[in-house]
């Protein structure tokens, strides 16, 4: 999947931000990434469709977390190795690599 780097509407982007902004404090004391990424701001991020990609690969880069499961469900792709599983960093690096590789983020 490609796409057209294009900045996206201020309004998409600030719900983002607030969605993202209470996802993380309302999760943050959480060890289940089922939990984290069940949560409702979560799920919401989800629902804005593929146009938040490029938001989430942006967070991600700035700040790791468990975007992992909505850049799945977005995208359907998942570009980690078996043996990168469970690791944050390496799963990062490797969705980072992709949103490049994919024409998502600069």
């Amino acid at each position: 999947m490609s796409a057209v780097l294009m900045p996206p509407p201020r309004q998409l982007a600030t719900q983002f931000r607030q969605l993202a902004d209470r996802w993380r404090s309302e999760t943050r004391v959480l060890s289940s990434p089922t939990a984290i990424a069940t949560h409702p701001a979560y799920q919401r991020m989800i629902g804005l469709g593929p146009q938040v990609i490029p938001l989430i690969l942006t967070e991600m880069a700035a700040t790791p977390g468990q975007w992992f499961w909505a850049l799945a469900a977005l995208t359907g792709e998942d570009p980690v190795p078996d043996a990168d599983r469970g690791h944050v960093s390496a799963m990062t690096a490797a969705w980072i690599a992709w949103g490049r590789s994919n024409g998502w983020i600069e």
